[in-house]
């Protein structure tokens, strides 16, 4: 039932209950050996944002989700490289 609703194979079913994981978003955590939920708790948050469709918005979402921390030092060094989606025209 779920399979029909989603529209996934049965390898991808434990990464889209997750909040903010469709199909998409889960082949891609699927195919970067990111396979289960264990796996997204142990992986760190420079890897998940290095993945396409990954922002650090959804990492921090996934790692809120499977129990995984998320260390101060390392999201303070995250945020201060994350910029903004759009720029001001006269900034390029």
């Amino acid at each position: 039932m779920q399979r029909v609703q989603k529209g996934v194979k049965r390898e991808l079913l434990p990464l889209v209950r997750l909040e903010g994981i469709g199909r998409v978003r889960a082949r891609i955590l699927y195919n970067a050996d990111l396979k289960t939920i264990a796996d997204l708790k142990k992986a760190h948050v420079k890897k998940l944002t290095s993945l396409p469709l990954i922002g650090l918005k959804v990492a921090k979402k996934i790692k809120d989700q499977t129990g995984g921390f998320i260390k101060s030092e390392e999201w303070k060094k995250l945020k201060k490289g994350e910029e903004s989606e759009q720029k001001a025209i006269t900034e390029y």
